[in-house]
């Protein structure tokens, strides 16, 4: 009985160090500017990469469904009660845009841009964190032809 005790209570202790490490990954934003589908600018960061991911452009030349994309972004980002983002290997790109994973409350907006389908190529830094998520959500916005599958 001891024993179990025991072993409960580190289990538990385990789970809630492991939850506090989860939530130190994270570090909270704040949006300055919308830029387009797959960049945005934020308070004391500059403009942020969202990893992984490329939407059509929106300029110099716009893309069929940039603005989409944008727009969709920009919203996401506006309503959100809280962003967050998260590192993954290198931090800055060859344009020493900061390079991140971007919580929008408790959704990754890389996997909700991808599931809407306005995800037209991937790109690696390293090997991404999200990568098999991300996948999952486009192949979902494939089968379902939403943006650019239509």
């Amino acid at each position: 009985m001891k024993h179990s005790i025991i072993v409960v209570l580190t289990s538990i202790l385990l789970l809630v160090g492991c939850e506090s490490n989860t939530r130190s990954e994270l570090v909270s934003i704040t949006l300055s500017s919308c830029v387009d589908g797959d960049t945005a600018r934020f308070e004391s960061l500059g403009r942020v990469r969202f990893l992984y991911i490329d939407t059509p452009e929106v300029h110099p030349i716009e893309e069929p469904l940039g603005k989409e994309a944008a727009d969709f972004t920009c919203e996401m980002l506006k309503n959100a009660d809280a962003i967050y983002i998260e590192y993954d290997g290198e931090r800055l790109d060859q344009y020493d845009r900061v390079l991140g994973w971007i919580w929008v409350d408790d959704l990754l907006l890389q996997e909700e841009l991808t599931k809407a389908g306005y995800v037209d190529y991937f790109y690696e830094y390293n090997q991404p964190k999200y990568r098999d998520r991300i996948q999952r959500a486009y192949q979902e916005a494939k089968k379902n032809r939403v943006g650019l599958f239509r």
